[in-house]
């Protein structure tokens, strides 16, 4: 009987776990889905600079880090605006974006902790505002083999992080007691 029980519950603790890998394929999906369709549907050209469109997809990218965590906002992230470089003709960056946005993911979860306050959502965006700049300025001095080239994207890169803060950070702030808790209730 105790060996029955104790076999239950192993059971039990493999099947939270299944569900749990699941569920995380499950969001990583959904929200690369999302991220991508943000980035390449919904675009505004602010600078005539390359680097100088905004896009919405860091909306959703902080919204799935934030609440669902690194994995999810680095997965997502990256392949959801990976996938918005393939499809749009800017199929030379998507190598670089996968592994920057991915960055941005990882780190902004790290920050968060799924646990979002504006305190900690104002150090992941600044972490993040570093990680773009830095990881596209490396890659693109890589990929045009010059140091002022990328200069250019700066600016439009800038604007691109706090475009999506000013929108995300409120948007999570305000639907955090709620989403929390549907969280917590799926889990139970």
């Amino acid at each position: 009987i105790m060996q029955t029980e104790t076999t239950k519950q192993i059971h039990a603790v493999c099947a939270q776990n299944r569900r749990s890998k699941v569920t995380d394929l499950t969001l990583c999906g959904i929200f690369a889905a999302i991220i991508c369709v943000f980035t390449m549907f919904i675009q505004i050209q602010i600078i005539p600079a390359e680097g100088g469109m905004v896009h919405l997809g860091n909306v959703p990218l902080f919204f799935a880090a934030a609440f669902f965590g690194k994995k999810v906002g680095a997965v997502a992230g990256g392949i959801g605006m990976m996938l918005s470089d393939l499809l749009t003709g800017w199929a030379i960056y998507a190598p670089l974006t996968l592994i920057v946005v991915a960055l941005m993911g990882l780190v902004f979860g790290l920050i968060v902790r799924e646990k979002p306050s504006f305190l900690n959502l104002m150090a992941a965006v600044l972490a993040v505002l570093v990680i773009k700049v830095a990881g596209y300025y490396i890659g693109e001095v890589i990929m045009y083999q010059s140091f002022t080239v990328p200069v250019a994207s700066i600016p439009g890169n800038i604007i691109q992080i706090i475009t999506g803060a000013i929108i995300a950070v409120p948007l999570i702030l305000v639907t955090g007691t709620a989403v929390s808790h549907l969280i917590k209730n799926n889990k139970e």
